[in-house]
Parts: C-alpha cells; sequence; structure tokens
C-alpha cells in the first residue's frame, strides 16, 4: 500500500501574507494535488517536495464545509495518481495514512482503523463537518494527506484530530480522535474542480505586482546529492516570501544564530522592497554531516538600480549557503559570496 501510494505523495509549504505552515497533499490527476482547504486557504505562495524535486502550485478549488482544496502545480509529479474511493468504508476497515507530521521531510506511515463513521466537526467556529474518525496516529503537518484502504484507494483526508481539556491544562490531543474527509466528498469535489481555471493567490502588496512584474522563481537542481531538493524547496520558500515581501515568514528560513547575525527583520529587509528572485539553481552540496551542508547556488535577482551593485538592475550572485537541518527543516545558517560581488546578467 505505502509503497505504491508513495510517489504521489507530497510535502506541501505555504506562505501567507504573514505566515508560514506546511502540510500534506496527494495527486489525484495530471498536474492535479488535493489537500485540506486549511492547508491552502490563504496562501500567497505554495511549493511542493515531491520524490524528484520541488515546483510550485495555484489553488483551484477550496472547501471549507469539507476542508478541502485543489491545487495545480507547474510540473508533473507522477503519473499515477491515486484513486479517490466512491463509497464510504465499512466500520472497523483497516487504514493507513501517508503524510509529512511535525516538519519531517521523510515521509511517514502509520496505520489504524476507521472508528466512526459520521461525526460533527466544526474548527474555530468554522461550518460543520461531517467527517469520519479514525484511530491512527494523526499530527500536525499529516493534514490534507491521504488514508488508503488495503486495495490503495483514498477513503478520506486528514483533516485535523480533536484536543481534550481537563481543568486548568492546556489543550492536548485526544487519542485515537483523528478526523477525514471522506472520499465520496473529495470525489466530488475533484469532478466539479478539475476543469476550473486557477484561483488568484493572495496579494501581500508586493511591488512588483503593481509593476506587472511575475513573480516565478526558475528552480534548478544540477547536484545529485540526496539532499539537494529539500534545501532548494527552503530556499524556494525563502525566495517566494522575499517576493511577496513577506518578510516575516522569509526570516523563518533563518537559523537563530543567523537572526541575530542579522539582527531583527526591519534592518535585513531594509532595501528588498525593489529586490525579487528570478532564479536559483543548487550547483553542489557539500559536507560530511547529514544534518549541515555548505550549498554553492548560483543565484539571479532583479531590483531597482538604486538598490543593485553598480547600479545593476538584474544581478547573478554566486553564494555559498550554510543550511543546517532544525526539526525536520533546512534553515539558512551562514551566507557568503565567493566570487565576490555580483555580476551583470
Amino acid at each position: 500500500m505505502a509503497k505504491l501510494a508513495k510517489p504521489a505523495v507530497v510535502r506541501i509549504d505555504v506562505v501567507t501574507c504573514d505566515a508560514r505552515w506546511m502540510g500534506s497533499g496527494f495527486v489525484v490527476g495530471d498536474h492535479l494535488v488535493m489537500t485540506a482547504n486549511h492547508v491552502a486557504a490563504g496562501a500567497s505562495a505554495i511549493t511542493l517536495q515531491y520524490a524528484e524535486g520541488v515546483t510550485r502550485a495555484r489553488v483551484v478549488g477550496l472547501d471549507p464545509k469539507t476542508d478541502s482544496a485543489l491545487l495545480r502545480t507547474d510540473d508533473p509529479i507522477t503519473d499515477k495518481a491515486l484513486p479517490l474511493a466512491r463509497a464510504l468504508p465499512d466500520l472497523g476497515e483497516s487504514v493507513g495514512v501517508l503524510g509529512f507530521p511535525l516538519q519531517t521531510y521523510e515521509l511517514r506511515f502509520t496505520e489504524g482503523s476507521v472508528s466512526g463513521l459520521h461525526e460533527p466537526v466544526s474548527y474555530d467556529g468554522g461550518p460543520e463537518i461531517d467527517a469520519m474518525v479514525t484511530d491512527s496516529a494523526i499530527n500536525g503537518g499529516n493534514s490534507g494527506g491521504p488514508v488508503l484502504d488495503s486495495k490503495g484507494e483514498v477513503i478520506g483526508l486528514v483533516s485535523g484530530h480533536r484536543l481534550w481539556v481537563t481543568g486548568d491544562r492546556s489543550p492536548e490531543p485526544a487519542q485515537g480522535q483523528g478526523y477525514l474527509i471522506p472520499g465520496p466528498d473529495l470525489a466530488t469535489n475533484l469532478d466539479r474542480w478539475r476543469s476550473q481555471p486557477d484561483q488568484p493567490l493572495a496579494d501581500c502588496g508586493d511591488p512588483y505586482d503593481a509593476a506587472g512584474a511575475e513573480r516565478t522563481i526558475d528552480v534548478n537542481v544540477a547536484s545529485d546529492d540526496r539532499v539537494a531538493p529539500d534545501i532548494a524547496r527552503s530556499l524556494l520558500v525563502h525566495g517566494e516570501a522575499i517576493n511577496t515581501g513577506n518578510y516575516d515568514a522569509a526570516w523563518q528560513v533563518f537559523t537563530p544564530r543567523m537572526q541575530r547575525r542579522l539582527q531583527s527583520v526591519g534592518s535585513w529587509s531594509a532595501g528588498l522592497g525593489t529586490s525579487y528572485w528570478k532564479g536559483i539553481s543548487i550547483q553542489k552540496v557539500t559536507g560530511a554531516a547529514d544534518d549541515a551542508k555548505v550549498v554553492r547556488t548560483i543565484l539571479r535577482t532583479e531590483q531597482s538600480a538604486e538598490n543593485g551593485h553598480d547600479g545593476q538592475t538584474c544581478s547573478v550572485w554566486v553564494i555559498d549557503y550554510g543550511m543546517v537541518r532544525v526539526a525536520g527543516a533546512w534553515l539558512i545558517n551562514s551566507a557568503k559570496s565567493p566570487s565576490g560581488p555580483p555580476t551583470a546578467c
């Protein structure tokens, strides 16, 4: 079950105008990925990590009543889309959950069963959802991931889990109370969304938008190091956040050590209002440690002549990023330009 489905399950990183989070998703068609509504809602930039690398995505459909969403990707991920179940499973049926819990970059699998078929659920005063219940282990980051039966069909999408409050203690996850969006609801949404045009992503006031410029970042991974795609994804999230003017989200891709060196979001981002990432290429990854790497990159930027080196409006930088893995995420710990100032494009 897990082996066959693995190529179709993706990690999703979302940048909004004031935050950043991650979730899971799965391929349901050509360039189409399904995830949870609460993962994709409000996105100003969406990047997906899959077995072969990273790609960007746009929102096609959102439905808070079934906590589901459909994304369209720039690049094809796999030609083996996961089939959606058109009927509810049996109570007690064995299932497997695939996803990226707790910000891990490694796909995780847990087993359980369907312990309930109809549970009214509402998140933070939102619409009531008719959810299934599973006793499978579910954590933050699993949201949007597929729940499979023994035939490999998606019987549900991970939506959330119940919190339990006792006395004055903080809420804790209730054991064995994970909520799933039923497969038939997902199939209905896919049928009505499949041919819809993309929805616009959130506009965070990027000055390049006002000038009619494109926010697309071209990504190339030339290194065959196994962590190169993961690192490229983190740098892409960083660049997408800069391009949308979401400097708080971009700041989160720095390690605490790097943040101390840069002093504050305000001081670091001063002058970035006219700077824009256009392309990044991962040339070489070095370092023996599993959680610390030096990454030789070629970065192409556009900016106003006032903020560009020697008046450049398009610059090519050679940058060695020191990247470290913290709690599963690759973060920027240092940045050096071994070749000196950038050259003009």
